[in-house]
This record gives structure tokens, C-alpha cells and sequence, in this order.
């Protein structure tokens, strides 16, 4: 199809239905996930496709049809009925980011909508695409598919996270040839090191209580039992303990607790899956916490909860 200017949207995949998706690797291989996180760490989550090619040692054309292939399955699961999507009625007009309309002028996102032909390319699925200044053209990544990544990387594992930043510093870990702003590999390992180093600490200094056990559901049983930091400090000061099932809920802001200590659960998280996490709301949480850290945690919860019911 002839390419098209200005704002491409299709916004119709709920964030359960990217959930989904980045749950189904026929769809959502390694290296598209490897794209959304490239995306979702860029400014206003957008970037160019060539840039994002180059990150990854790759042909754009290859990374161009990787992407394609994915919006083709995309297409097809969403005409299946097989990925939850917003009825067309109830399609929602989300506002794109502040540098995607200025590169557009002065038409509005809308008129620019409403240019859009019924016909879509496959990659229009997976992301919302704007021209910018000299031609150059940016991937965007879609509200509802951002707040879906969003989640399942606070749910991960930070160690995994924060070691995978700490190798993309240095090129030759990638089997690149190393270049003058790459860090030696002998500061990696230091670097890597030092986390791990960090994280042990953290975690036993969690434990100095007199009863250790997951905060929403009192298990004390302690090779289960892991803590999750909370707080802008993070790591620097203790962590709550969990089970791995509610860390993780905790981890990525679907539970919190109010000054209280009573249990919030995100209107994220259905009626079904509250009960299979075994959560009421309002339950007293088992232990204590600093009100001053939580409310900081519960500001994200807040946040985030307050995007879909």
C-alpha cells in the first residue's frame, strides 16, 4: 500500500489483550520484545526503526519484517475474536505524545486520524507510527501495549533487569568489537558484582524480624519468602517480605496498602483473578511498614489502577 503521512492509531487491543500477546511467543518472538523494550525506554516511547536496528546489530530490513510478521498474526487473531479489543464504539481517543504533535504541524491528531484509510499495514497493529522533522519516520508504541510491558517488567526480576543494563554498556559482551566509549569487561563483572553483592545484603537485612512472613497472607515459610524493595531509596533500605505470588502483585503495582495497612487491590486485576490470588480488600496487612515509603508506592498503584476497571 502507498505510504501514508502523518498519525497512524489503532488503538482497539486492550491492555489484557497485550498481555496476552507478549504472553504468546508465536507472536511475540524474543526480538519483539527485545523492540517494546527499546521503545518503552526511549522518550515518550518512540524511536526510529533504524535506530532501533542499529541497537540491535541487525539489518532494518530484517527488523522491519519481524515486525510486519507480527502485526500480520496480530490482524488475524483480532479478526478471530482470539485478543480482547475495546468495542468500536468505545474505541478511546488517547493523546499522542507532545514531540509526535509537534512534528505534525498545525493539523490535529484527529484530522490526521481521520485521513487514515480502512486498509492498514500489518505493523500498524503492533505500533502507531508519525513523520517527523526531515522525513525521518518513528515507531511509537501504543498506550494500552506500553502499560502492558510496563507491568510485566516491574513483575520481573530486577536483578535480571538491572544486569542486562549493566551489559549493555559494554559492547563486547554482545560479541561486538569494542569501541572507545564501551566499557572494559573487567568493570562489567565489578559492576555485576557489586549488584549482586547489593541484592544479597538487601534481602537479609529484610528478614530482622521477628517473624518473617509474607505481608498479605502471613506464609512463613522462609525459602519461599523473598523482599521486595518499596520506596524511592529501593534497595538502600529494607524491603517488605512475600510470597512469590504477591511479591509479584506487589512489584507490579496491582496490590498496595492504604496508611492504614489495609490491603488495595488494582481495578486492574478481575473479580476472577482476585480470588485466585486469594485477595479481599481491606484485610490487615501482616506486618508493618514505613506509611512515608507506601505512599509512594501506592501513588504508582493509584496511577496505573486509574487507566482501566
Amino acid at each position: 500500500m502507498a505510504r501514508r503521512r502523518g498519525l497512524k492509531k489503532w488503538d482497539r487491543v486492550t491492555v489484557e489483550g497485550w498481555l496476552r500477546l507478549m504472553g504468546d511467543t508465536s507472536v511475540m518472538s524474543h526480538l519483539m520484545m527485545e523492540i517494546f523494550g527499546r521503545l518503552y525506554d526511549s522518550t515518550d516511547h518512540m524511536d526510529n526503526g533504524k535506530s532501533i536496528a542499529s541497537a540491535l546489530h541487525m539489518e532494518y530490513r530484517a527488523l522491519n519484517s519481524a515486525v510486519g510478521w507480527a502485526g500480520t498474526k496480530i490482524r488475524e487473531m483480532v479478526e478471530k475474536g482470539l485478543v480482547p479489543v475495546y468495542p468500536e464504539k468505545e474505541k478511546k481517543t488517547l493523546a499522542a505524545p507532545s514531540l509526535v504533535q509537534e512534528s505534525l504541524g498545525e493539523a490535529s491528531l484527529e484530522e490526521k486520524a481521520s485521513e487514515t484509510s480502512e486498509t492498514m499495514a500489518p505493523w500498524e497493529y503492533v505500533f502507531d507510527g508519525a513523520e517527523g522533522d526531515n522525513g525521518v519516520y518513528f515507531w511509537i508504541l501504543k498506550p494500552e501495549a506500553a502499560s502492558a510491558y510496563r507491568e510485566i517488567r516491574e513483575a520481573g526480576s530486577r536483578e535480571i533487569a538491572s544486569i542486562s543494563k549493566i551489559l549493555e554498556d559494554d559492547e563486547t559482551a554482545d560479541g561486538v568489537e569494542e569501541s572507545l566509549f564501551s566499557l572494559p569487561s573487567d568493570d562489567t563483572v565489578r559492576s555485576i558484582r557489586r549488584l549482586l553483592e547489593k541484592e544479597r545484603y538487601f534481602q537479609r537485612k529484610s528478614f530482622r524480624l521477628a517473624h518473617p512472613c509474607c505481608v498479605v497472607c502471613g506464609a512463613d515459610r522462609i525459602s519461599l519468602l523473598k523482599a521486595v524493595p518499596y520506596g524511592e531509596k529501593g534497595t538502600a533500605e529494607r524491603g517488605l517480605l512475600f510470597c512469590p505470588t504477591h511479591g509479584t502483585l506487589f512489584a507490579a503495582h496491582l496490590i498496595s496498602y492504604n496508611s492504614k495497612g489495609e490491603l488495595l487491590v488494582s481495578g486492574r486485576l478481575s473479580e476472577e483473578e482476585r480470588a485466585l490470588f486469594h485477595l479481599t480488600a481491606g484485610e490487615k496487612a501482616h506486618g508493618s511498614f514505613v506509611r512515608r515509603r507506601m505512599a509512594e508506592h501506592r501513588k504508582v498503584f493509584n496511577r496505573e489502577g486509574g487507566k482501566r476497571k
